[in-house]
């Protein structure tokens, strides 16, 4: 059964600005928000003024854990927010996919950026390499790392514990890194 035409468009609409969105920078952190971060922007109304889930949990005074599942489940129920759901999911398959069949990517440490190709550093070097690198972010700010050093499903976990920085998700590979607030 077809879509009504009306919604048809909203879902149109959506995608583009979705699109325009999706790669940008917080407004108020100046961090690279991941794709889903570009639907829950559009689904609060923040699309003039994008911000990542930490800087719209403290704008929003609500604990991002909370906040990220209550607009899940309002995106699910709306057509529009739903298929821009599911492009940011592509989306964010594309880079973790893309780095596995990858070789190592030299990365010029003068570029503060959301992603980071360690290669095979081994413990020492890869831990001093992530701190500085960290600590050319803003605070709540997310740092993509791929590091397939054998040792690294043990020492980057261990060393965020140490730092107080916050280990979204590791699968080795590839780990997502939260710098600390502070």
């Amino acid at each position: 059964m077809p879509e009504p035409a009306d919604q048809s468009e909203e879902v149109g609409a959506t995608l583009r600005e979705f699109r325009k969105l999706v790669g940008g920078a917080c407004t108020d952190c100046a961090c690279r928000y991941p794709p889903q971060d570009a639907v829950r922007n559009i689904a609060l109304g923040f699309k003039n003024a994008p911000r990542c889930s930490t800087c719209l949990g403290k704008r929003l005074d609500r604990d991002v854990a909370e906040l990220h599942a209550q607009l899940h489940e309002y995106i699910k129920r709306k057509a529009c927010y739903w298929q821009a759901w599911q492009e940011a999911e592509r989306r964010e398959q594309l880079p973790a996919e893309a780095a596995r069949s990858t070789p190592s990517v030299a990365i010029d440490s003068s570029v503060t950026t959301g992603d980071w190709d360690a290669g095979d550093m081994a413990c020492g070097e890869l831990v001093l390499a992530l701190r500085l690198r960290l600590a050319n972010l803003s605070a709540g700010c997310i740092l993509n790392v791929r590091a397939i050093d054998p040792a690294a499903p043990e020492d980057i976990p261990s060393w965020c514990r140490m730092c107080g920085h916050t280990l979204v998700s590791a699968n080795h590979p590839i780990y997502v890194i939260q710098r600390k607030g502070t």
